[in-house]
């Protein structure tokens, strides 16, 4: 999968197993001019001691102003059939497909929820 940001600031995206649980997370950062973008390829298979797990991924929180497409679909669009795809539950599904995921841990500099944007 490609994930695309256009402009600037800060995308959060969690990677979520079938479960729901988030195993991985990524904060991506665009700075530069208005036009800034960058382009992410990542895997939907995450290693784990028990073997490969299908992820799906979550985007949590993103600048204000930035664009950001999963394959060029919205996220929530991508998500919500990334999770079907993987087995997860209805309301997995609803949760994510709204953005909702359990960040790994706690930054007080980047609070669950929080929009970010730069200035």
């Amino acid at each position: 999968m490609e994930i695309v940001i256009k402009g600037q600031g800060e995308v959060v995206i969690c990677f979520i197993d079938s479960g729901g649980r988030t195993l991985m997370q990524e904060r991506l950062r665009c700075a530069g001019s208005a036009t800034v973008g960058a382009r992410r390829p990542v895997s939907l298979v995450g290693q784990t001691r028990s073997g490969r797990i299908k992820l799906a991924p979550v985007l949590v929180a993103s600048g204000e102003k930035q664009q950001v497409t999963f394959d060029g679909e919205t996220p929530s669009s991508f998500t919500k059939r990334r999770c079907r795809k993987i087995g997860c539950a209805d309301s997995i599904v609803e949760e994510a497909a709204r953005g909702r995921a359990k960040l790994l841990r706690d930054d007080p500099a980047h609070l669950p929820g929080r929009t970010v944007s730069r200035p």
